[in-house]
């Protein structure tokens, strides 16, 4: 890339009054972060990016959800001195932080917002409604694909399963009751205890979750004793996959060339992998697939290429631009609120790493003209 420069600095600029944050476990949030420096420097706003990756401890995919919920807290409180609003780019640290982590949730500063609950309205919103032939219901069907831990916890499909609570039950006109179900002898039965409400006859959302031999799983959500108008899904699958084994190899290689681009061997590794899953995903009507790992959106192109179907009907979803989006609306509300003097070497792209840094090539690839690499502390 022609005029790129990249700074070094020994720390993050200590008069920074205010920056927005983003932190992955590795290089694939840097995609958001890139995001947000080209949106800031359009709009003419006066903030930095600020941007965190834990590679010391990479792969999250592999720990416990308590272990990774810890190190989410630690890197949210090291940012929040500096910034106000701050975004998870890492869909298994989102999922973790979500079920487990402390920091960011008294409702003050930071604000955190999490990588997971973008992609997953996103995955909602465009998948297309079809009519399934086994249960006769009209069904919206994601398929996810994400890291071990991602795929086990299904992070994804609760909050789906939460939005299409939300969307039948303001067309009803009160909440409906979410009601967990499981296959007993006699076929599907609530698991709720008895006399909770009236199973038989009051409209609910029913859930079954399916859990498979590899990691991942499927997770079902019905209206039960209800039928909404024709515009609105009765149902939602969510179909989560895993794929450690690429996110695992496209955090440790270097995936790029010099200019940025996609080695050819990584795209014919890609390809393999696809050509595992497309069929699975396709053979369950899937019409919106939410990339879920940040590494991902290197291989957007890629993606695109291999799954064109729906490529040409936008159910590819990679959430790095609407994650920054989110995060810098978020920003102008609270400076707004909370006025402040602008920042230091305004609009500066500052990326720390815990542990290794990625190749140059990495941040050529993020089409910035300049960035500030912050040694480690």
């Amino acid at each position: 890339m022609a005029g790129f420069v990249m700074k070094q600095a020994g720390s993050v600029p200590a008069r920074w009054d205010q920056a927005i944050g983003v932190f992955d476990s590795g290089s694939g949030g840097m995609v958001a972060a890139s995001y947000l420096a080209r949106m800031l420097k359009d709009s003419g706003i006066a903030a930095g990016t600020y941007f965190f990756g834990d590679t010391a401890n990479l792969p999250y995919g592999k720990r416990t959800q308590e272990n990774v919920a810890a190190l989410s807290d630690a890197v949210i409180e090291r940012l929040a001195p500096v910034c106000p609003v701050i975004g998870i780019a890492c869909n298994t640290a989102s999922a973790a932080w979500s079920n487990f982590g402390r920091a960011g949730k008294a409702g003050t500063r930071p604000q955190v917002f999490s990588v997971v609950q973008v992609a997953a309205e996103l995955g909602y919103e465009r998948a297309r409604t079809v009519l399934d032939a086994r249960s006769n219901l009209r069904t919206k069907v994601v398929g996810v694909l994400g890291t071990e831990l991602t795929a086990t916890i299904q992070s994804h499909a609760a909050v789906i399963v939460q939005l299409h609570r939300a969307a039948l039950s303001k067309a009803i006109g009160h909440e409906l009751p979410l009601v967990p179900y499981e296959f007993g002898p006699a076929g599907l039965r609530p698991t709720l205890p008895a006399g909770t409400i009236d199973f038989a006859t009051t409209p609910h959302i029913g859930v079954l979750r399916e859990d498979e031999q590899a990691p991942g799983g499927t997770t079902r959500a019905a209206i039960v004793n209800w039928d909404p108008p024709a515009e609105l899904p009765q149902a939602v699958r969510i179909v989560a996959r895993d794929a450690q084994k690429l996110v695992a190899a496209v955090d440790v290689a270097h995936i790029l060339d010099e200019e940025g681009r996609v080695k050819m061997e990584w795209r014919d590794r890609l390809s393999e992998y696809l050509a595992q899953v497309s069929q699975d995903l396709m053979q369950r009507r899937a019409t919106s697939l939410i990339l879920g790992c940040t590494h991902f959106e290197y291989f957007e192109r890629d993606f695109s290429m291999l799954l064109p179907t729906l490529a040409a009907r936008g159910g590819i979803v990679s959430p790095s631009g609407a994650l920054a989006t989110r995060l810098l609306d978020a920003y102008l509300a609270y400076i707004e609120a909370h006025p402040v003097q602008p920042v230091v070497e305004a609009r500066a792209a500052c990326f720390q790493f815990s542990g290794e840094r990625p190749p140059d090539a990495t941040f050529k690839a993020l089409g910035l003209a300049e960035v500030t690499l912050v040694s480690p502390t």
